[in-house]
């Protein structure tokens, strides 16, 4: 049974205000007019309903959940305190799950857990102010805030995940009072293993309280929306979705070069021309690699005009660094932040007037992610699209469009069992007896856990844990750990769903200040051990690298960068529905399957269109006699991430070959001519893709982001959460039977 949507009509200010007598001063006073989701989630959520609140974003969801929730732990703690002394008793002495039992002084009353420690200090900020003056004690618990005190934690505690589970494992008694938990920004964690972790620590939470807690998430438009409000709020939740707020989205697409020096020339250009059109123009260029954000920000400061106005921001800067870039930008009123993904998140960095894109972002909701962070006081989005070819051009299109019909394409993955591993190490370390077994393990996952394995399934987790070294089984079933976990909690290293990157720290030989982390190649590792000049551009300065030591790179300011080093990260995955939707767009038959005969070196991809789409009919199949000598072939496919890696194994296993490094969502390159008329039928090719997976686990298991400890996992494990998560029937039923033509 999944959550219902509420139809509950908003409800009149003066009515919420009435219910709000603590909180409406403090979080309300000084805007002139509730918005219509917080008409609507307010009293729900503070008569103790489970509530996802779907919205867009800047739409006050964060308000909507959080008076509420303080307001209702406030009415507690007065009804509480009236009691204990019409009954003459201290409240320090009820005992643990009696009803309604909220303030004892030894734990939060209030979870708000966040998708990234910067958001968690962003809404820190912005909350601090209304909650303390409600009287309430506010905290941020994460690895970057040694001052928390876990001893006398205060009401309201915001975290992450990878703090929660570190909290849970080592102060479990102080979470035992919980009265409700918020998720901020849910859609941003859901997809990943850091969302499967965080299912199973609700799970953990409720086994800790006896009284039932209360969740409630805040969501922007994003696809499974039951899905999600029944994985992390139960069958008993709600879902209130408000579309008012929802923005028109105003694109505009200019072309740049499609050779990466030039494009990068043009789009230094073009951001230094909005830059300077006003005084007060603020506006985000969102990136989709680090290094593009590096060259671009280095290209800005090169103009001593807008030097001091440029800053850069993505996940291999360090946290000083980021929480530096988000102030300063946050303060100015005329700058240009350049960014990865990273400023998606809900971080408060001031009104932004224009959003820049540099190419295409992976999926519909990146998009509305990245231009719902401008034009915040306009009714309409504004978007400047940068694309370095008419074929990118035509994604941005298609992306905008769907965006505006709400189109978003998910892409579930089933639950991940590398989550298992982690947590069984979790759960091991909270025990005060440092013991696990496979029933304890079971009952603390989640019921989306509980879909795909078993209670036996458990038990051969912890046995292969054994074999590698985590645990040593002993008697009645029971594994304990080994020095090497003790060692990783110690060091609190066993807490994380995201695999670790080989980069290097980066510190500033001047100062000792960590700025951020690379990838050394070992060309690059050799030439410093030789004394070869070595340089780099990091938050968009660049240094000269003067010594290693401890695995630490120390640099020193400099002229000029040579090299750059950042490890590429697997973009998301590209979805079969999204990428058969682009081939509607772009007037590609689905009746068929086509190749086109291509030079080996001509770039036919960067100038496809939708003509080039109407264009494609069998009439002008070509014959053996008119392929010229040293041509590729083009396989024109649009069956996105995963279907593109079928079909690579599909043409192989005819054989024949791939170029390399061809393969994308949408196209392959073969190096001969394929002689195939036609695919097989459905079923056929329903084994023939199983097959391909079985054969090839880890490259499949990789495309779906599987986080660390796969190594501990059985291979029949990986291979039936493959086939869970991977709709192989579609992609079959997709190329069943299709004629394939060579043009």
């Amino acid at each position: 049974m999944k959550p219902t949507s509420s139809n509950v009509p908003p409800e009149s200010e003066a009515r919420i205000r009435a219910a709000l007598p603590c909180t409406w001063h403090a979080f309300f006073a000084r805007f002139p007019h509730l918005r219509d989701v917080q008409k609507t989630a307010i009293l729900p959520i503070l008569h103790g309903e489970s509530i996802i609140v779907n919205a867009p974003t800047a739409s006050g969801k964060t308000e909507a959940i959080v008076a509420p929730v303080v307001e209702r732990y406030l009415k507690n703690r007065i009804r509480n305190q009236v009691s204990a002394t019409q009954t003459d008793k201290p409240l320090a002495s009820s005992k643990k799950g009696k009803a309604g039992h909220v303030d004892i002084g030894v734990g939060p009353a209030i979870l708000m857990v966040a998708p990234t420690k910067a958001l968690c200090n962003d809404l820190y900020r912005r909350l601090s102010k209304p909650v303390q003056n409600v009287g309430l004690e506010i905290a941020v618990r994460t690895g970057d805030a040694p001052n928390f005190n876990a001893e006398k934690p205060p009401a309201f505690v915001v975290t992450t995940p990878e703090s929660l589970d570190s909290l849970i494992a080592r102060k479990p008694a102080s979470l035992i009072y919980l009265q409700s938990i918020i998720i901020d920004e849910i859609h941003l964690i859901y997809a990943n293993g850091r969302g499967d972790q965080l299912q199973c620590l609700l799970s953990r939470l409720k086994l800790l309280n006896k009284n039932k807690v209360q969740i409630c998430a805040s969501s922007a438009t994003v696809p499974e929306i039951e899905q999600i409000a029944h994985n992390f709020l139960g069958d008993d939740g709600k879902m209130i979705a408000c579309t008012s707020g929802t923005r028109e989205i105003v694109a505009n697409i200019m072309n740049i070069a499609d050779d990466p020096q030039l494009a990068m020339d043009e789009t230094v250009k073009i951001i230094e021309s909005m830059l300077l059109e006003s005084p007060t123009r603020k506006l985000i260029a969102f990136c989709n690699s680090r290094s593009n954000v590096e060259n671009i920000v280095h290209g800005l400061r090169r103009n001593p005009r807008i030097a001091s106005l440029v800053f850069a921001h993505h996940g291999s800067l360090s946290k000083e660094e980021r929480l530096r870039t988000e102030k300063q930008f946050l303060m100015a009123r005329n700058a240009a932040c350049v960014a990865t993904s990273t400023l998606e998140l809900g971080i408060d960095i001031g009104d932004v007037d224009r959003i820049v894109l540099l190419g295409p972002p992976p999926d519909v909701s990146s998009l509305i992610q990245r231009i719902g962070r401008g034009s915040r006081l306009l009714n309409y989005s504004q978007v400047c699209c940068l694309a370095n070819s008419v074929f990118n051009a035509h994604r941005f299109m298609h992306l905008v469009e769907c965006a505006r019909l709400e189109m978003l394409f998910p892409d579930p993955v089933t639950f991940r069992p590398t989550t298992i591993v982690q947590q069984a190490l979790s759960i091991c370390l909270q025990n005060p007896d440092c013991w696990i077994g496979k029933k304890a393990l079971y009952d603390r996952l989640p019921q989306a856990a509980h879909d795909v394995f078993s209670l036996e399934d458990c038990g051969d987790v912890l046995e292969s844990m054994t074999l590698g070294g985590m645990f040593r089984k002993v008697e009645r079933g029971r594994y304990v750990p080994e020095a090497k976990t003790q060692f990783l909690f110690n060091r609190g290293y066993m807490h994380s769903m995201i695999a670790d990157r080989p980069e290097t720290d980066v510190v500033d030989a001047v100062t000792g200040r960590t700025l951020g982390s690379v990838y050394l190649k070992q060309s690059s590792k050799n030439a410093i051990q030789t004394g070869t000049g070595v340089s780099l551009t990091l938050a968009g300065n660049a240094h000269t690298v003067s010594y290693m030591k401890d695995q630490k790179l120390f640099v020193k300011r400099g002229s000029e960068s040579s090299e750059l080093g950042f490890l590429a990260l697997e973009p998301p995955r590209y979805s079969l529905g999204l990428a058969r939707s682009f081939a509607k767009y772009m007037h590609i038959p689905d009746n068929a399957f086509y190749i086109k005969c291509v030079p080996a070196t001509l770039d036919v991809v960067s100038e496809f269109n939708p003509k080039f789409g109407d264009l494609l009919c069998p009439e002008v199949a070509l014959s053996q006699q008119d392929v010229p000598p040293g041509s590729e072939y083009l396989v024109i496919h649009f069956m996105g991430t995963i279907g593109s890696m079928l079909l690579q194994h599909f043409f192989e296993k005819q054989g024949y070959a791939l170029k390399k490094a061809s393969r994308t969502p949408f196209f392959l390159r073969l190096t001969a001519k394929p002689a195939l008329t036609a695919f097989p039928d459905e079923e056929t090719l329903f084994t023939q893709f199983q097959m391909y997976v079985h054969a090839n686990v880890s490259s499949f298991a990789k495309l779906l982001q599987p986080g660390p400890w796969l190594n501990l996992i059985p291979e029949t494990f990986v291979l039936r959460w493959l086939l869970h998560s991977i709709d192989i029937k579609a992609y079959a039923r997709t190329l069943a039977n299709l004629p394939i033509y060579l043009i």
